[in-house]
């Protein structure tokens, strides 16, 4: 930085992490967004199978907001994967401040993917669900959005088999929030028939219903 000393991390040699971060904040910038999302996913990538610096030490060296964890991460398996959860989390939202759902969503989706948010931080965990629900949806995705509404409700259930209380009311909240946005939102552009393209099973077809009674009481998916 002008008038500062470097910062801490990877070298800036050519082709390092932190010189093709930088060169994917340079894309960002310029609206280059599949450009962008290449980079920033090379930059982790480079990052994580490097044996002289660690995703960590990239992620501190570009700023990336530190998380924290609503329990103690036990070992470095799970520090590596969370130093992944961070960065995940700052390039999405990188994309999202630039009006780029399309650009967001897959890296929101990757974060999904880190078991170490669901057992280290479920409010988090559930939050992320949400963010990618509401992207999916806004970018018309449904058969995405029912995917993570769908896991969500797995979320519920596992912390219910482990008797994580807390956690099961959290997901199940979250749940909640996601079903009445999907009607609120498909009522609103006159595409609740939707609805009945999609599986709901159990608990979810119940929630749905409950959904609909709320937002859209006149729909024909009441008897699908």
């Amino acid at each position: 930085p002008p008038g500062g000393a470097a910062p801490a991390g990877p070298p800036t040699a050519a082709g390092s992490p932190l010189h093709v971060y930088l060169g994917g904040e340079t894309l960002l910038r310029e609206g280059r967004y599949a450009a962008a999302a290449r980079a920033f996913e090379g930059a982790m990538r480079g990052a994580e199978a490097s044996r002289t610096s660690s995703l960590a030490e990239l992620n501190r060296a570009v700023g990336v907001p530190p998380l924290s964890t609503e329990a103690p991460l036990e070992s470095a398996a799970e520090r590596d994967e969370w130093a992944r959860y961070e960065y995940l989390a700052a390039v999405r939202s990188s994309f999202d401040a630039a009006g780029q759902a399309d650009a967001a969503l897959p890296f929101a989706k990757r974060a999904l993917e880190l078991r170490v948010i669901e057992e280290r931080a479920p409010k988090a965990y559930a939050g992320l669900h949400v963010v990618a629900f509401k992207d999916s949806l806004n970018l018309g995705r449904l058969a995405d959005a029912h995917e993570v509404l769908t896991d969500l409700h797995g979320c519920a259930s596992s912390a219910h088999r482990r008797v994580d209380k807390e956690a099961e009311a959290v997901y199940l909240e979250r749940r909640a929030d996601c079903f009445n946005t999907l009607v609120s939102v498909l009522h609103a552009r006159g595409g609740v028939a939707q609805l009945a393209k999609l599986r709901f099973d159990g608990e979810l077809r119940s929630e749905l219903f409950l959904a609909l009674r709320r937002h859209a009481p006149a729909s024909d998916v009441h008897g699908a």
